[in-house]
């Protein structure tokens, strides 16, 4: 069987060899033990500000600071020795497999576990940016710096694991990143009705009056998207509560193909929703056009000039299931990786970020359910799924 020791590092993951190798319960209690007499490296573990703990070959836990019995709610390292990093934090992948932590397909893109295999691969120190959720009833997004570091006791090799929690920097700038991106998105599509009323002088009379209409509309969607800043504050906090109304989803469609279909970052594509009936639901209107247009602006954004991004709807009776679709693929590292708060996949700001608010205020606000699907065969497709009210 192959150890985490001997798993690739390549590029930005790894591919997962299978079931991870573990120490059995004499070889854990030697290297415990083993360290736990060594005054040194006890004492700089525990002199260290930041969360800190010692890992055996196979990633197991054989020292812990303070800071770690903390965090975990631990009323002694003996509840927490033996056990691999994820298993500790509560990573909601950690329990994916049998195999616990290191055994999930999403491990493969974790920066604590990379770090690590870097360290060791090349015997220097590995810094990287680790992102995840904790499982259980109260979700939290935690966001660690962790750097690993090769060290060797008593003639056996280890790896110091350093965490540093910036989850309160990374926060504050990826809210600000998602105010500024869907301002921008509504004064984009604002931007793109109002050049056409300037530079179309053959447009007939009732589409002028539609089309000024529709620029009332989305001014106050803009006004909209400012209030909703502190909505963003308060959902990370726990404290926000949906403004709950029947809204229709046929409605809320045609708002995002007006707003979004002459979008100016999106110039050339073509974005179309789809016949269909129409279904009511219970929800907080300006969030679900929040989580629509962000699945709607990913999709253009997504797509080359000349390519369509399609809106459309449906329901089996219980629900019903918004789906925007696009012709691209997304990298399966990338998917893995898709609703971490901190993920991007390119460098400019908003990039990535409204995902994670899809994910946040879908599920944990509106107890909807927000996924995608990506193959070749079908291209990608965004869903938001919600209880129907009545058909």
């Amino acid at each position: 069987m192959e150890s985490a020791t001997d798993m690739p590092v390549s590029g930005e993951a790894f591919t997962m060899p299978g079931p991870l190798e573990r120490a059995d319960a004499k070889e854990l209690e030697l290297q415990i033990r083993t360290v736990m007499v060594n005054e040194v490296a006890s004492s700089l573990i525990q002199a260290m500000p930041d969360y800190v703990m010692l890992l055996n070959r196979y990633r197991q836990i054989v020292a812990v600071n303070q800071n770690i019995l903390h965090m975990a709610g631990a009323a002694g390292p003996e509840e927490l020795l033996g056990k691999c990093p994820g298993e500790v934090f509560n990573c909601v992948h950690a329990a994916d497999t049998a195999g616990g932590c290191g055994a999930s397909r999403h491990c493969s893109v974790c920066g604590g576990m990379l770090a690590t295999l870097e360290s060791r691969k090349t015997g220097a120190q590995s810094v990287r940016d680790s992102h995840f959720t904790t499982g259980g009833a109260d979700q939290a997004a935690i966001d660690l710096l962790t750097m690993a570091t090769p060290i060797t006791i008593g003639g056996t090799e280890y790896t110091l694991l350093v965490l540093r929690d910036v989850s309160s920097e990374k926060r504050r700038d990826v809210l600000e990143r998602v105010f500024f991106h869907d301002v921008v998105n509504t004064a984009g599509g604002i931007y793109g009705l109002a050049s056409m009323l300037a530079e179309q002088e053959d447009v007939p009379e009732h589409v002028q009056t539609e089309y000024k209409q529709w620029l009332v509309t989305l001014s106050e969607n803009l006004l909209d998207e400012i209030r909703n800043q502190r909505k963003l504050l308060a959902a990370e906090q726990g404290e926000f509560v949906p403004e709950l109304v029947c809204v229709s989803i046929r409605s809320v469609l045609r708002e995002i193909l007006t707003l979004y279909g002459h979008h100016e970052k999106t110039p050339g594509r073509v974005l179309k929703l789809l016949e269909g009936g129409d279904w009511e639901v219970v929800s907080d209107a300006s969030v679900l056009r929040r989580i629509i247009g962000n699945m709607t602006i990913n999709a253009l954004e997504a797509t080359p000039p000349g390519g369509t991004v399609t809106l459309s709807a449906l329901s089996d009776g219980r629900e019903v299931t918004v789906e925007v679709h696009n012709s691209g693929v997304i990298a399966p590292y990338i998917q893995l990786q898709l609703f971490n708060r901190s993920f991007s996949t390119k460098a400019a700001a908003g990039r990535g970020i409204g995902t994670y608010s899809m994910k946040l205020f879908g599920e944990r606000y509106l107890k909807g359910r927000v996924s995608f699907r990506s193959s070749r065969e079908e291209g990608t497709v965004f869903t938001f799924s919600l209880p129907l009210t009545r058909q």
